[in-house]
């Protein structure tokens, strides 16, 4: 009798230690991806079980298409998504719940057919209510005579530049390594000092999933710091999780410096709001405390 105790107590001692050291899921999370460097975290948290290790079954969906990715929020498909300061803006003042938990880390490199000269006029591809629209402000003017053109799927700017319909565009790298590949000259701009580039979640995932989105950003730490330990993990996992790449955009890949979880401060997220009342000819009635939410970065 003493003997089956005592295989008891051991067996309940070894499946207690492998299930803490896998800490099995417990939670889920659908969240949005696009095709750019700043996703390159996520995926790697992904590839390597470190969600898993953190308690958090996450699904990442990659979207080539805005509209596409803003659909699939409104609708329910996903619980949160990378996005912008400008999108998150009009979508909150336009009565979407949704809030920013992270910032991430991108990198918009300008293609252009020919050396741009100073004063030129030229026209430029992007997306019109996005961060795109911003840093070619932030980049270009009054530099140059801007004639912009919206074109919001990636894969189109791109032709429409490659096929001479426009002069230059603003692209997420990776993207802009393939436009180098095709012989485009990529230009790399100093960005703002604060990210535009954001991780938000619908309000009811954050009522509803709040434990899950907390394990979501613990590993998302976990993954930055092992990548800022080795950047070319981040090269690696590019190339791995977005379809399409050709192996030799691999080594032409500029990589941003990826930085610990942080959110902007409130007087950016103001001038952003500032910004985009301009762009958008009408007034956007909100506060930075209604776009994002820095609860989940407390104790990381």
């Amino acid at each position: 009798m003493k003997r089956m105790i005592s295989l008891a107590l051991i067996m309940i001692a070894v499946l207690t230690g492998v299930w803490g050291a896998e800490r099995v899921p417990t939670d889920t999370l659908k969240v949005g991806m696009m095709p750019a460097v700043d996703s390159a975290p996520f995926f790697y948290a992904l590839q390597e079980g470190i969600f898993t290790e953190y308690g958090v079954d996450v699904e990442l969906i990659l979207f080539t298409n805005a509209q596409n990715r803003q659909t699939a929020l409104q609708t329910g498909q996903i619980d949160g998504a990378m996005t912008d300061l400008v999108a998150l803006i009009t979508n909150v003042s336009s009565g979407f719940a949704l809030k920013g938990t992270l910032s991430t880390d991108g990198l918009f490199p300008l293609l252009a057919r020919s050396p741009l000269d100073s004063g030129s006029r030229i026209s430029i591809g992007l997306m019109e209510i996005s961060v795109t629209n911003y840093l070619v402000s932030y980049f270009l003017e009054p530099q140059y005579e801007l004639e912009r053109v919206f074109i919001n799927e990636i894969p189109a700017r791109l032709e429409a530049l490659a096929a001479g319909r426009i002069d230059s565009g603003i692209f997420p790298e990776p993207f802009a390594s393939i436009g180098e590949l095709r012989g485009l000259e990529k230009l790399i701009f100093e960005h703002p000092a604060e990210s535009m580039n954001l991780i938000a979640f619908t309000d009811a995932s954050l009522k509803g999933r709040g434990n899950a989105i907390m394990r979501f950003h613990q590993a998302y730490r976990r993954a930055v710091s092992e990548i800022i330990q080795d950047p070319e993990l981040a090269r690696r996992v590019i190339m791995d999780s977005i379809p399409n790449l050709p192996p030799e955009a691999a080594p032409r890949i500029t990589l941003p410096h990826y930085t610990p979880p942080s959110l902007p401060e409130d007087n950016f997220i103001q001038e952003i709001i500032t910004w985009t009342e301009a762009v958008t000819g009408k007034e956007h009635p909100v506060h930075p405390d209604d776009l994002v939410d820095r609860s989940f970065l407390r104790g990381l």
